[in-house]
């Protein structure tokens, strides 16, 4: 596949949108933390749950889940922090906050609108789907109001997770199957490339690049580079 130049991104601004990553390696000592800043909201989240994965044990799918939530707040005042040896993710933004937490849980109902939807599903389903990963896994979601209006959700779980390469035999999707036989075609390829690649923006690829590496059909390396693993390998050569 040829590249091809993109539009700029629809919520793309002119001034960079940035959130704070604190990790916490002891308790008894100050944190470290960094400023990740990008004028596409997309890009931003993208590279936040590039930098928190690197960090966390938690179910990646409940923590994209949480990052994307951000945008909502447009960034203001957002930090992320990792504590417990990874075990534990704590998301905070001082912007208008969850209302009703409740409900915000129940499928099917958002805040999103047209700016929100192009850069994350923004269907209502977000939420959810990350209290159900998190239960799957014996862990918990937690809504609380920060001190100074916003929001506060903390992902925890107490069991660490395994990562497990074995035979995944379910049939992907179609964008699953674009994005594995690209990599088959490029190589180990960044997530930005990839949508490039495929005109896609880079929400929508990341959603795709999370599911397959959830399901041990495709792997990051240190400098977040995706590859297909040999399961993936395996499965996309029984699809052609």
């Amino acid at each position: 596949m040829s590249s091809q130049v993109l539009q700029q991104p629809l919520g793309a601004t002119s001034q960079p949108l940035s959130a704070r990553l604190a990790i916490y390696h002891e308790p008894t000592e100050p944190p470290t933390v960094a400023e990740i800043a990008d004028t596409d909201p997309g890009t931003l989240v993208e590279r936040l749950f590039e930098a928190v994965t690197r960090w966390t044990k938690l179910p990646i799918i409940a923590v994209r889940e949480i990052i994307e939530n951000l945008v909502h707040a447009d960034f203001d005042d957002a930090l992320i922090s990792v504590l417990s040896n990874g075990h534990i993710v704590r998301v905070s933004d001082s912007g208008p906050g969850i209302t009703d937490p409740i409900r915000a849980m129940e499928p099917g109902f958002t805040t999103a609108g047209p700016r929100e939807r192009a850069i994350i599903r923004g269907v209502g389903s977000g939420l959810p789907l990350a209290a159900s990963v998190m239960e799957a896994e014996g862990g918990s979601i937690e809504f609380t109001t920060n001190l100074h209006g916003g929001c506060v959700v903390t992902l925890a779980t107490p069991r660490v997770r395994h990562n497990d390469d074995s035979e995944n035999t379910s049939m992907p999707v179609d964008d699953d199957r674009l994005i594995m036989a690209l990599l088959l075609e490029m190589g180990p390829s960044s997530p930005e490339r990839l949508a490039c690649e495929l005109s896609w923006t880079i929400g929508r690829c990341g959603r795709q690049l999370v599911v397959l590496e959830s399901r041990g059909l495709v792997a990051r390396d240190s400098d977040g580079r995706r590859t297909l693993t040999p399961s993936g390998s395996r499965l996309l050569a029984t699809l052609f």
